[in-house]
C-alpha cells in the first residue's frame, strides 16, 4: 500500500464517548489497501487524521456487515466503542436497520441503534480471574483479569490515582507477566455506589491513556460485580466525562445477557489527501491527557 494508492479514498471520522476512530467502508478500497500498514499512518495525530484507531467495514457472509479493528499500532483487537460507531454508522450512513448485527473477531454482535446511542450485546468474559499481585506496578493488593473479547487488568481502589501515579503505574501493569506475552490494557477503577463507577484506562496498542474504553468499562463493571460491589445496571463514567451503560445477569458465579449501552458520533467525513506522512516510526508519542500540545 502507498500513499498514493489511497489518496481520495472516502473516510469517516467517529467517536464513542471520547475513543476516536477513522471509519473505512473497505467495500470501496483499493485491493492492495493494507490496514496494518494504514492504521499507524492514519491514526498518528499530528501527521494523520488522528484517532486511537480504524474500523474497517466489509460485507459479510453471516451479519449485516463485517467489522475488523485496529488499534493505533497496526495491532488487531476486539474494540467495544468502535463497535458502536460501526452500528451507528451502518444505521444514519449505509441504510442499515436500526437492529443490525456486525460480525467481529470475537463472533457475531447484535446492535440496537436509537438517536445517538447503540446498545450491543457481547460474549460473557472469558476468563475472570482475581488475585494478580498488583506490586510489580508500585501498588498494593490484587488486580483481576478479565478477558471480555480483549484483555484487561482491573484495578479497584478507593480513589483513582492521580497523573503521577497512573503513569508509573500504568505501563508496567500493562505488561504484567501474569497477563501473559500480550499484556493487557490497564483500567483504573473507583466505585461510587453499587450503579456508577469512574474509571482511566491505559490501551495497549495506543500505548497511553485514551479518553474511553467500552471493553474497559465492561471489565469494570463486571469485576466490580464479581467483587460485589455494584449491581446491573452499572453507569460507568470515564475520564472524558461521558457514561457508558453495562447491563448483566449472575447465573451463580457467571455472567450472561451482557450488555454495553453508549453514545456514538459521526464527527466527519473526508478524503484521504495525497501528502499523508509516510510511515517512519511507530514510536511517536500518543495523546497525553492534561497536555494539549501532545494532540
Amino acid at each position: 500500500m502507498t500513499v498514493a494508492s489511497v489518496s481520495g479514498l472516502p473516510f469517516f471520522k467517529v467517536c464513542g464517548a471520547g475513543n476516536d476512530f477513522v471509519l473505512i467502508d473497505a467495500r470501496a478500497v483499493a485491493p492492495d489497501f493494507d490496514p496494518v500498514v494504514a492504521a499507524p499512518v492514519l491514526c498518528r495525530r499530528g501527521l494523520g487524521i488522528g484517532a486511537d484507531g480504524l474500523l474497517l467495514v466489509e460485507t459479510s457472509a453471516v451479519a449485516s456487515l463485517r467489522l475488523t479493528y485496529f488499534n493505533a499500532d497496526g495491532s488487531r483487537a476486539f474494540c467495544g466503542n468502535g463497535t458502536l460507531c460501526v452500528a451507528r454508522w451502518a444505521h444514519a450512513i449505509a441504510g442499515y436497520p436500526a437492529d443490525l448485527s456486525l460480525e467481529t473477531d470475537v463472533g457475531v454482535v447484535p446492535a440496537r441503534v436509537y438517536g445517538e446511542r447503540v446498545e450491543i450485546g457481547v460474549s460473557p468474559p472469558q476468563e475472570l480471574r482475581h488475585g494478580i499481585d498488583l506490586a510489580r506496578g508500585g501498588g498494593t493488593g490484587d488486580g483481576t483479569f478479565v478477558q471480555i473479547g480483549c484483555p484487561h487488568l482491573v484495578v479497584i481502589d478507593r480513589v483513582l490515582p492521580d497523573d503521577a501515579a497512573f503513569e508509573m503505574q500504568a505501563p508496567l501493569l500493562r505488561r504484567h507477566p501474569a497477563l501473559g506475552e500480550g499484556g493487557a490494557n490497564v483500567d483504573f477503577v473507583q466505585v461510587e455506589s453499587r450503579r456508577r463507577l469512574h474509571l482511566r484506562v491505559f490501551e495497549r496498542g495506543v500505548e497511553a491513556e485514551t479518553l474511553a474504553s467500552g471493553t474497559g468499562c465492561l471489565a469494570a463493571a463486571l469485576a466490580a460485580a464479581a467483587h460485589g460491589l455494584v449491581d446491573s445496571a452499572v453507569t460507568c463514567v470515564t475520564r472524558g466525562g461521558e457514561a457508558l451503560t453495562v447491563r448483566f445477569e449472575r447465573d451463580g458465579e457467571a455472567f450472561k445477557d451482557v450488555r454495553l449501552d453508549g453514545g456514538a458520533r459521526l464527527v466527519y467525513a473526508g478524503r484521504l489527501g495525497p501528502d499523508l506522512a509516510p510511515l517512519r516510526s511507530r514510536s511517536t508519542p500518543r495523546r497525553i491527557l492534561g497536555s494539549p500540545a501532545a494532540e
